[in-house]
């Protein structure tokens, strides 16, 4: 078992995090998860804000999954993104 620590944060926005198929995480926060050895995930997002705000997403543990993003929000309003890792 290994502990997934996942932080976002949304200026003039609100972001949905997902772990898998599964929503984990709404509006700016920090989450922590207990993640099986061995196995594949895929994190994915979806923000909709202000047009030029920005937004992170940044996981902190384990380290096979660490990531950071740091984007603006473009003018459609509306961001997703994702990636996969395994533990």
């Amino acid at each position: 078992m290994v502990k997934l620590v996942v932080s976002t944060f949304a200026l003039h926005g609100k972001i949905w995090l997902f772990l898998d198929e599964e929503l984990i995480s709404t509006g700016s926060s920090t989450k922590e998860l207990v993640l099986k050895t061995g196995e594949s995930y895929v994190l994915h997002w979806v923000i909709k804000g202000d047009p030029g705000s920005t937004y992170s997403v940044s996981v902190s543990s384990p380290r096979e999954a660490q990531y950071l993003l740091t984007r603006v929000i473009g003018v459609g309003e509306k961001e997703f993104g994702g990636y996969k890792f395994s533990t």
